[in-house]
């Protein structure tokens, strides 16, 4: 089944002043009671722009209602065995591919730090402050920093792109002529409305490296060192130039069983930590090209 994906806006009126929340949702659109107290504990219903968990929460005349859902999606839990290192408030975990790694606008349940926090049993106020340090794709895998210290956090990200190595693996298809290629194109700021971004002469600096490892026919296993750390910046990159990931259909990739774009290696230098960490972390059996 294909996910639906419903983002809805509505102000209540006198009519709705004084009801629940969850009854409220029922009338306002064709959504069942019991759909409408699970988007709320997902984390997918906001009142005056800040997420609401509360269902018997009275509304006001004048309140500005979000109902955001997407039925249908295939979650993948997180398992204990992801969490490869722990230096608290510190936590390194392999992410899986359809992993979020961060709350998504209809759910900040289900997510990794969501799991995380509650496998760890964080208290309340420190589960609140956990975030990831960088950024995965939902459909990448690999190695992700978490921070449950804001100043920590801070620290981290302050220090990121001149105090960090990462290497990515991907598969592309078709199979580029070159061997080493380092691709220094700009990429615009804004998404289109397939949610891509593009090559533009006016956008932000992005540096990518690229290495062959291996050849297979029309394909190829490259290695990637982003040098800069923007949104979408590997897939968009070889997208770019002919040699889209493999599984990455949003950018003109072959359909396949998953994106096949993996964070293998992740070192961290100070001043970003005290010391230097360094990791790898092989693809996971879905790996097969």
């Amino acid at each position: 089944m294909s996910a639906t994906f419903q983002d809805l806006r509505a102000t209540a009126d006198a009519s709705l002043a004084g009801l629940r929340l969850d009854q409220a949702l029922g009338m306002l659109w064709p959504v069942s009671r019991r759909r409408a107290r699970r988007a709320i504990d997902e984390g997918g219903v906001y009142i005056n722009d800040r997420r609401c968990r509360t269902a018997g929460r009275r509304l006001k005349s004048g309140d500005r209602l979000r109902l955001v859902m997407l039925d249908g999606e295939d979650l993948v839990p997180f398992d204990p065995r992801q969490l490869i290192w722990q230096q608290p408030p510190l936590y390194l975990i392999h992410k899986r591919t359809g992993q979020y790694a961060q709350e998504a606008l209809h759910r900040s349940r289900g997510t990794l730090p969501d799991e995380l926090a509650r496998f760890l049993e964080l208290p309340p106020a420190q589960a609140e402050r956990l975030r990831p340090v960088h950024r995965l794709d939902r459909e990448t895998s690999g190695l992700i920093l978490f921070s449950a210290e804001p100043l920590q956090l801070q620290q981290l990200q302050k220090h990121w792109h001149r105090a960090t190595e990462k290497e990515y693996l991907a598969v592309v298809e078709p199979a580029p002529a070159w061997q080493h290629r380092r691709i220094r194109l700009p990429i615009g700021r804004q998404r289109d409305a397939r949610g891509c971004y593009h090559v533009d002469e006016q956008g932000r600096a992005c540096d990518t490296e690229a290495s062959v490892l291996e050849r297979r026919g029309n394909r190829a296993l490259l290695s990637l060192l982003a040098h800069t750390g923007r949104s979408h910046q590997l897939r968009v990159h070889l997208s770019s130039l002919g040699y889209p990931i493999l599984g990455d259909s949003r950018y003109g990739g072959k359909p396949w069983r998953r994106l096949m774009l993996h964070a293998r290696r992740l070192k961290i230098s100070p001043p970003a930590l005290s010391e230097a960490h360094a990791w790898l972390c092989p693809p996971e059996e879905d790996w097969q090209w």
